[in-house]
């Protein structure tokens, strides 16, 4: 009997802890609940606090679509992700950005902690359409507004005396530059056009008159003046002696081939301008056409801009078979540069490149650069000339011009130690005008 007792008192006992058990789990999952419902409605009266704090009306009482994602269905939106990975402030100054956020917010919350309420995803709900199927029925339009203008006319009416004139757009565009600088110059003893360490003055004046038809036509025109004088103690007979001595002009014609890549056809003149002649003597070096150099050459054109503000721009123009010509007008310089003594012309034919880059290094620096590269498979000719600007105001600007070149088409060219390298320097104040 007193086994049978502790056997149904042990059982009793285990059946109890099961009961009590199961009563401890049912409280906590309503606890559970009753905690999310809470931070729910907490949330909820948030955004109604924040939306009544909103200063706008409506004519008529309207849903607010805003709190669709928070009162529908649990659903899995790509919104409170993406806020949560991009880290989102939430310091809007917009009302309605600031309840997406903390709609967000919430919803990112539930998907963290109670993952198992999420119903369906957003791409579901997309899925499920827009719009209704079921209705067939056809709208028929009984009547038409254009029956009920019975006086209309689409001519419009001009008073008397007004006539219309029809103007072609101008796709010239043209501009200059111009500066007159004060300098101290230096030269190698080989420099073609002669010079000596002195003081100088200098005069450039760049005009430019550009057609572009907006469709794949291009004429682009440069018409270049440098003139410089420098004292010349040296020189019994001159008190100055040109140093700069130059007039180009350059101009290709292009036709569109891929975007910023033109067919195109170049031509380039230049000859000294002044009379120059080699210190203490008479014995005259270049004067106006003598030399007198004409490139003419097809090729191809590429125009380019580089930098996030375009700051780096220009343009390269190569030119696989040129026809070069040079002329010599005077007599006394008939077999120099190049020319075959008894000899005014010399035609030659040749590749040719010319490449030109304006540097916007910043707003008080420019570097304005222009490289000519010739040859006739018998001599070759580089000359590159740079411009490197710092401003110092609208007007005023601290010039330096370097000017190395390499011309072996005359022994004349060579320096001290036989090679054929020039180098030409200029650093001085200018005076710079735009038009």
């Amino acid at each position: 009997m007193r086994s049978l007792v502790i056997f149904f008192f042990v059982l009793g006992s285990f059946t109890g802890a099961n009961a009590r058990v199961r009563v401890v789990k049912d409280v906590e999952a309503k606890v559970d609940t009753l905690s999310i419902v809470s931070t729910y409605l907490q949330k909820l009266q948030r955004l109604v606090e924040q939306r009544d704090s909103m200063a706008f009306t409506t004519p008529y009482n309207t849903p607010n679509a805003y709190y669709y994602q928070i009162l529908s269905a649990p659903t899995l939106y790509s919104s409170p992700l993406h806020q949560m990975m991009n880290n989102t402030d939430s310091t809007y100054a917009d009302k309605q950005l600031q309840t997406l956020y903390y709609i967000n917010n919430m919803l990112a919350k539930l998907y963290a902690k109670h993952p198992e309420l999420v119903q369906q995803t957003e791409e579901s709900v997309k899925d499920k359409g827009k719009f209704r199927d079921d209705i067939n029925e056809k709208i028929n339009v009984k009547e038409k507004l254009s029956e009920k203008v019975t006086e209309a006319s689409l001519s419009p009416t001009l008073d008397d005396g007004v006539q219309v004139v029809t103007r072609r757009p101008n796709f010239w565009k043209t501009s200059g530059r111009s500066y007159v600088q004060l300098s101290q110059a230096h030269f190698s003893d080989n420099w073609w056009q002669g010079g000596e360490n002195s003081f100088s003055g200098n005069l450039s004046l760049t005009l430019q008159a550009n057609y572009n038809n907006q469709k794949k036509f291009r004429w682009d025109n440069t018409l270049e003046l440098r003139i410089g004088a420098q004292t010349s103690p040296s020189d019994t007979k001159r008190s100055f002696r040109p140093t700069q001595n130059q007039l180009r002009y350059f101009t290709t014609v292009g036709y569109q081939a891929y975007k910023s890549l033109y067919y195109s056809c170049q031509v380039e003149a230049k000859t000294p301008v002044l009379p120059n002649y080699k210190p203490n003597t008479d014995e005259l070096t270049t004067k106006m056409f003598s030399p007198l150099e004409i490139t003419v050459g097809p090729g191809m054109k590429y125009d380019f801009q580089w930098g996030k503000k375009k700051r780096f721009t220009g343009n390269m123009n190569v030119a696989f078979v040129a026809y070069q010509l040079k002329y010599v007008g005077v007599d006394e310089l008939i077999g120099q540069y190049g020319l075959d003594a008894g000899k005014h012309f010399k035609h030659t034919f040749g590749p040719t490149a010319t490449l030109n880059t304006n540097y916007n290094i910043c707003d008080q620096i420019s570097w304005r650069s222009t490289i000519v590269w010739k040859s006739n498979y018998s001599y070759t000719s580089i000359d590159w000339f740079n411009e490197i600007n710092f401003r110092v105001t609208k007007i005023i600007n601290a010039k330096l011009i370097l000017n190395p070149k390499i011309d072996d088409s005359s022994s004349k060219y060579r320096n001290s130690n036989g090679k054929y390298l020039m180098f030409k320097e200029d650093l001085g104040i200018s005076i710079d005008y735009n038009f």
